[in-house]
């Protein structure tokens, strides 16, 4: 992320340049941060209308969104139009037809700025898929899919709004080492903040629908999975290790045995421990095995 920003922060000054010449008027513009989250929270925080843009960036074959408010927005489709009111109260409105191809020419100098900006990480092309007015509505990624969202501050007079653009983190994390490298210290403390999802799965099994909307409480659910079998630990969704379930310092805990991505290569993982030389870890834990019964 701190990379990201970095490669963006040098193309204030073209941007502003560029949007000046356009707009015939004086425009300041400056990066004011740089934030990770999930693209639904990213969208929710999004006014409502607003010019929301898909906009598919080559050679990755992936896509970015951009945002700009109203509140700026419109006043630079009015000094394009050759108007300039200060005292206009700013507008709140879906794009007319006549605005939508006014608002489309702001977005190729955004993101030729951004491929400058870009062009010593690749050779990008820029073109608009999609647009919308109500940002809910276009789908672009999952949900809980994680998105860096670089905000550029816009200064038009006395208008001030924000332009946003949203890039998923696995274009980010596709361009590797192409990126500006960050120190050593920057980069342990991202990673330090960095909250991972782990989920342990015990055991699976299939049931027919009507037994499924029939179960009560205390029904009990047998599977094929031998009782002594290990578990399934998964990161950020992805199965990544096998485990042994039981109590660690009395809350329930797993011990990891084998590593799935060297198990397939026949090799198991090098610092294996036993499950009975832990200290605080018992196995013999009172843990849901086969069958499952299910409690309030």
């Amino acid at each position: 992320m701190d990379a990201l920003q970095q490669l963006c922060s040098g193309m204030n000054d073209d941007l502003a340049l560029a949007l000046s010449a356009v707009l015939r008027t004086r425009t300041d513009v400056t990066l004011a941060g740089t934030e990770r989250l999930a693209y639904g929270n990213f969208v929710g925080g999004l006014e409502n209308p607003t010019f929301f843009n898909l906009v598919k960036a080559e050679p990755l074959g992936d896509c970015v969104m951009l945002s700009i408010e109203p509140a700026i927005l419109y006043p630079m489709i009015d000094r394009v139009l050759g108007g300039g009111q200060d005292d206009e109260p700013a507008l709140c409105r879906p794009l007319s037809d006549i605005e939508r191809p006014l608002a489309a020419r702001i977005v190729r100098v955004f993101f030729e700025q951004l491929r400058q900006a870009w062009s010593g990480v690749a050779d990008f092309d820029f073109a608009v898929v999609q647009v919308e007015s109500n940002p809910r509505l276009l789908r672009a990624l999952p949900a809980d899919e994680q998105v860096t969202v670089l905000r550029f501050c816009v200064s038009l007079g006395r208008w001030r709004g924000a332009i946003r653009l949203c890039v998923p983190c696995r274009l980010v994390e596709s361009l590797g080492s192409e990126l500006p490298a960050t120190s050593a210290v920057e980069t342990a403390s991202v990673a330090s903040a960095s909250a991972v999802e782990i989920s342990v799965t015990l055991a699976e099994t299939t049931i027919a629908a009507d037994e499924l909307a029939s179960l009560r409480v205390g029904d009990v659910l047998v599977t094929e999975t031998p009782a002594d079998s290990p578990a399934l630990v998964a990161v950020a969704g992805k199965a990544k290790y096998r485990a042994r379930p039981g109590v660690y310092r009395g809350r329930l805990a797993v011990c990891i045995n084998e590593s799935l991505q060297r198990a397939k290569s026949t090799s198991r993982v090098e610092k294996q421990r036993a499950v009975g030389d832990h200290p605080h870890f018992a196995p013999d834990s009172p843990l849901p095995s086969s069958p499952v019964c299910l409690h309030t």
